[in-house]
């Protein structure tokens, strides 16, 4: 294994998986309505992002080659969050799944943040190399992120689905 720090496929994927899910996650937060199907529909997208980034995180081992870090304890912890997340809508209690995926997107801006505040690690040195290829590639992936949470939102409210909120009972 090169000593090395170097991008690879798993890195480069991983890498645009967490800033689509940024993106995803932001939109998520600022939307009025949960629970309608564009909700579901981006959640899902988002999900599904978090969990390749937490997994794939597993098979990326340039820190310590050969070993697993403390990064790898919260990749676990996360995907713990995110199925319970999962478990709480599905059972119906909102309140705990709201909690469980607010606090695992906190924790993926913390993440980022460890990315891109430590010089020796691939992003900063990826943009300190070439800046304007970076900057471009970075980008492109919050657009196409922004791209899809409107599209979803625009299309799915379009064919009138009904919200899966329960409105309360007459009396």
């Amino acid at each position: 294994m090169p000593t090395e720090h170097s991008w690879n496929a798993l890195i480069a994927v991983h890498a645009v998986a967490a800033t689509f899910a940024l993106v995803v996650g932001a939109a998520q937060l600022v939307r009025r309505r949960k629970g309608d199907r564009p909700h579901r529909v981006l959640g899902w997208t988002w999900l599904s992002c978090m969990y390749f980034t937490a997994f794939s995180s597993f098979w990326i081992q340039q820190l310590r080659p050969g070993s697993f870090s403390w990064i790898h304890g919260l990749s676990a912890f996360t995907i713990v969050t995110l199925s319970l997340g999962l478990w709480n809508a599905r059972r119906g209690n909102i309140r705990a799944h709201a909690g469980n995926m607010i606090g695992t997107y906190a924790g993926l801006w913390g993440a980022f943040i460890g990315v891109v505040a430590v010089p020796s690690r691939l992003v900063p040195q990826a943009f300190q190399s070439n800046w304007l290829a970076m900057s471009g590639l970075t980008l492109a992936i919050v657009a196409v992120g922004l791209a899809l949470v409107a599209l979803v939102t625009r299309l799915l409210a379009q064919v009138g689905v009904p919200s899966t909120t329960r409105e309360p009972a007459a009396i």
